[in-house]
């Protein structure tokens, strides 16, 4: 995991240091915002887009949790509770 305090300006569709530093193809990432210009970049550096709380429903995130407790990590497995889930 790679947060927005790791680099120096937040997420770009340049910074793809999240994935590179985990081995993945962006496709294969998911990036948790909470900004329409962070889900912006995010898209544009083709990862997939949660949004979290109130404002990440202004975004076009592919889903929306309410806060990071909707999501659980078990055996390389990302899950995200139905109750949850604001708008999917």
């Amino acid at each position: 995991m790679v947060a927005g305090s790791c680099v120096s300006s937040g997420w770009s569709p340049t910074d793809r240091r999240s994935a590179d530093k985990l081995g993945f193809a962006p496709a294969r990432t998911v990036v948790c915002e909470d900004s329409t210009a962070g889900a912006k970049a995010g898209a544009a550096a083709g990862v997939t887009i949660i949004g979290v709380g109130p404002r990440g429903l202004v975004t076009d995130a592919t889903v929306v949790i309410r806060d990071l407790r909707g999501l659980t990590w078990h055996d390389g497995i990302l899950s995200l509770s139905a109750a949850d889930l604001p708008r999917f």
